[in-house]
């Protein structure tokens, strides 16, 4: 019976260490990232600006997430250490550590895929928080970067959040680095029957556009790319629409098929 409370003892006095681990890392963690949004604001100061620019910005937040992170893993770590039980797993893990490596390793391939792009992304740069990206049909501005995710808010309000290694792993269009203004195209699919040399002449002389061309044919019908004129980043989604309803109302009007429409 003197062991069984001695027992229960020991477990209440290593909850009670875990409890107040965890919750002093909680403080910690929370105390850090207060820290390093105050230097964020004094470094802006420093240079006589409101905030850091997008780069800076960007490169800060993310590191500032994944000094979080790393804290919270490291006190919860040293909470559990206070469980002899937890001593003896780990010793049997540390004994199979090849194994436990490579079962977890390919369990969370993608999340730590996902963070080292998010890494990544925060020391390249190829996109920055408020810039507008494309990402194959995706299209919008940079709300954040996060060490697994970016999240895009669209022209419609929408946020979409992305994998990190999407952006990494494939091609990005960034019309906020390089270049401004930027080029709006729109395209629109006509009838595989209809006259396409009509169709680019139309289109062409569009009081938006600057230029039509041909960007694809296929069985189903041919899409034309129609260029506008040269506007600002934040511009680009408006235009891009305000072009396209111009293209499609100008066919319409000039009785030229568009695909899939009713014969």
């Amino acid at each position: 019976m003197g062991a069984i409370f001695v027992d229960a003892a020991v477990t209440w006095t290593a909850g009670a260490a875990a409890a107040v681990t965890v919750l002093v890392t909680i403080a910690a963690a929370w105390l850090v990232d207060v820290l390093m949004r105050g230097a964020e604001r004094r470094l802006a100061a420093r240079e006589g600006v409101a905030s850091l620019d997008a780069a800076g910005h960007t490169r800060l937040r993310v590191v500032r997430r994944l000094v979080f992170a790393l804290i919270i893993a490291t006190g919860f770590f040293l909470a559990l250490l206070q469980f002899d039980s937890f001593d003896r797993l780990a010793s049997a893990a540390l004994a199979s550590g090849a194994l436990i490596s490579a079962v977890v390793g390919f369990a969370a391939r993608d999340s730590i895929g996902n963070a080292i792009s998010g890494i990544s992304l925060a020391v390249t740069q190829p996109i920055r928080v408020g810039d507008l990206i494309a990402i194959g049909d995706l299209h919008g501005s940079v709300e954040d970067v996060t060490l697994t995710a970016t999240w895009v808010r669209t022209a419609d309000g929408a946020r979409m959040i992305v994998p990190n290694q999407v952006i990494t792993g494939g091609g990005v269009r960034n019309d906020s680095i390089g270049r401004e203004p930027i080029t709006p195209a729109a395209s629109v699919w006509i009838d595989p029957a209809a006259d396409e040399a009509a169709a680019l002449a139309l289109l062409a002389a569009l009081p938006q556009a600057s230029g039509a061309a041909v960007e694809e044919t296929a069985v189903g019908g041919i899409r034309i790319s129609v260029a506008g004129e040269a506007v600002p980043a934040v511009e680009r989604a408006r235009t891009e629409s305000a072009l396209r309803a111009a293209a499609l109302a100008a066919l319409r009007e000039a009785g030229i098929s568009r695909a899939g429409a009713a014969a």
